[in-house]
């Protein structure tokens, strides 16, 4: 038993899950009122379509995702926001008039990389931020 809170660790392992109950069904009656949460969705790059095939030699295509959906309001950790995020999301519960709504966006990208002809010459290169790897709100 803790004695400083009175509490056995049995019952706060059940308010911990009550508590993960709780914003579960929460962000599912979210979701039926805004649609789906933020999330990263595919987004295929295709360079045949492009008409960039007599340049780039790989990859012919490449799922580069996206980010969509709508973030709760107040947001939570879950969704990467940054400080600024946060506090824009908390003013939005209280004020909606004085601030907009979060938007989904892509919080960690990753390179490609990619075989091309530059200048007569092929090369490989590695290009930063091409994947979306995670979505948040901010």
């Amino acid at each position: 038993m803790d004695r400083e809170r009175g509490t056995t660790s049995s019952s706060r392992v059940r308010r911990g899950r009550e508590k993960r109950h709780h914003q579960t069904r929460q962000r599912e009656a979210e979701e039926e009122h805004n649609g789906p949460v933020c999330r990263k969705m595919d987004m295929w790059v295709d360079f045949e379509k492009l008409g960039w095939t007599e340049w780039i030699v790989f990859p012919k295509r490449y799922n580069a995702y996206r980010c969509q959906g709508s973030c709760p309001t107040p947001v939570d950790e879950t969704f990467s926001p940054t400080n600024h995020a946060y506090m824009q999301s908390l003013l939005q519960l209280h004020h909606p008039s004085k601030a907009p709504c979060l938007s989904c966006v892509p919080t960690r990208l990753s390179p490609l990389s990619m075989l091309y002809y530059e200048n007569g010459k092929m090369v490989m290169r590695h290009h930063e931020n091409m994947l979306v790897e995670e979505c948040g709100c901010q």
